[in-house]
């Protein structure tokens, strides 16, 4: 019956017909075949690999600082300022470490950021942006706690000289802190984010 029907149908009109369903079929091969085909370059790999391994250490030592500025807060309030100044310049000397390895995940990041328009398809290229955005900001969070700390240490200095009451220790330690939060957050973010661009 249905061979009857398609007869009836003018030649012109067939032809169109199954040009279309061609068409149609050719769609939604290259649709599903084809576009989600995933190419991920190879120095943008090496780079990710590379500020993984950057960012967890700069979070190892920001874990490590974290413990050490309870302690210094707590050698303040027993006034104990020779203390407290020895540990804040361990832990700015370790800050500088730190600084170094950010100028490392920089490059990485710098890497991974002119090789994302050559990720397909356009929607890895888009967890990528922003696994690279979340890691540029855990730079910028690192360079305030290295602020925070100088000023720490200047804070302390003068308390131990008697210029100081050493008011603003509490609230800088605050500060302190929650830097090294952001900084573990973001971290957690760009893993976080990897994962789902890797599955």
């Amino acid at each position: 019956m249905l061979t009857s029907y398609y007869l009836k149908i003018p030649r012109r009109i067939r032809i169109l017909i199954i040009f279309f369903v061609i068409m149609l079929a050719a769609y939604f091969v290259a649709r599903f075949l084809f576009a989600e085909t995933r190419n991920v370059p190879d120095d943008f790999l090496k780079a990710r690999q590379q500020a993984s391994l950057v960012a967890r250490d700069i979070v190892n030592i920001s874990d490590d600082s974290t413990s050490k500025i309870d302690q210094i807060a707590k050698l303040d309030e027993e006034r104990n300022y020779t203390g407290a100044l020895v540990l804040v310049t361990e832990e700015l000397q370790k800050n500088r470490t730190a600084r170094g390895k950010a100028v490392e995940l920089s490059n990485n990041l710098e890497l991974m950021a002119e090789n994302l328009s050559k990720i397909s398809p356009i929607s890895f290229g888009q967890k990528a942006l922003e696994a690279v955005s979340s890691e540029t900001t855990l730079i910028s969070h690192l360079i305030a706690y290295n602020d925070y700390l100088n000023q720490l240490l200047d804070i302390l200095r003068q308390k131990f000289s008697g210029r100081t009451q050493g008011d603003g220790i509490p609230d800088l330690v605050k500060k302190l802190n929650n830097e090294a939060k952001t900084i573990n957050d973001l971290n957690q973010k760009f893993n976080d984010i990897m994962k789902e661009f890797d599955a």
